[in-house]
């Protein structure tokens, strides 16, 4: 049987061993998920080009239509004798216009909201990818100090299990 000097270094040794893995653990799996959210924050800010490429896709295809559309009434207005530069031919063609520009103001102000909402959520994802960052350095400082802790623990015990051993208790 191991006397209980031995037993309390070999008690200290295993705690001290077993804080240390805890610290280490602690801090791959803050360092993970640091990666994991600056890969959230990436794929957010990919969103957000995506949404601004998608409004102004939109506001072209629109923008398209809406010629179309004008060249149409063009047409008809001219091939009833109707003057479209006077009148309220022009008021209608003036119109439609103003109506297609708002709409095609609203198509890119939605697109821009997307975006920003994306960017917002990137943005939190970087934050959050830094305090994991500093959760994982903290980790490994407090796995030092409970290691010193557990340590001069280990030490104190130790020292008073020799005085008693010294003095014969």
């Amino acid at each position: 049987m191991c006397d209980p000097v031995s037993l309390t270094v070999a008690a200290t040794a295993v705690a001290a061993l077993g804080q240390g893995y805890s610290a280490l653990s602690a801090n791959v799996q803050g360092r993970y998920e640091a990666k994991v959210a600056s890969q959230n924050a990436h794929l957010e800010e990919g969103r957000a080009k995506d949404a601004l490429q998608r409004g102004t896709t939109e506001a072209i295809r629109y923008g398209k239509q809406l010629s179309q559309a004008e060249g149409e009434q063009n047409a008809a207005l001219a091939a009833n004798g109707i003057d479209i530069g006077f009148g309220s031919a022009a008021a209608v063609r003036s119109d439609m216009a103003r109506a297609g520009q708002e709409d095609s103001l609203t198509i890119y102000k939605n697109a821009a909201r997307e975006a920003q909402g994306y960017e917002i959520n990137a943005a939190n994802y970087r934050s959050e990818a830094l305090a994991d960052k500093a959760k994982a350095k903290g980790a490994i400082v407090s796995g030092l100090f409970n290691i010193g802790s557990t340590v001069l623990g280990g030490a104190t015990q130790t020292s008073k299990l020799r005085a008693a051993q010294n003095f014969g208790v």
